[in-house]
């Protein structure tokens, strides 16, 4: 990805080739796009996706841990 990024880098300092020019009324499909939004904002990627899981799963677990270990206050009546 970071090898593409510097490719794409590249070539925007270069500018546009003299042939490679459109006219400003034909578009193609990427230009209406941003980028990444092909497959909306889901990962295609299986061990990230595992990853984000274990993630949100470890950190509901030490909430829950946090929340329950405080200690209980009681009040006694005394008298």
């Amino acid at each position: 990805m970071k090898i593409e990024q510097e490719k794409l880098e590249k070539l925007a300092r270069k500018g546009p080739k003299p042939g490679d020019q459109q006219s400003p009324d034909k578009s193609t499909a990427t230009d209406s796009k941003p980028i990444g939004s092909s497959t909306g904002s889901v990962s295609s990627d299986k061990n990230r996706n595992y990853a984000v899981v274990a993630g949100a799963l470890t950190l509901a677990s030490a909430l829950g841990w946090y929340l329950l270990s405080k200690p209980k206050k009681s009040e006694e009546v005394s008298s």
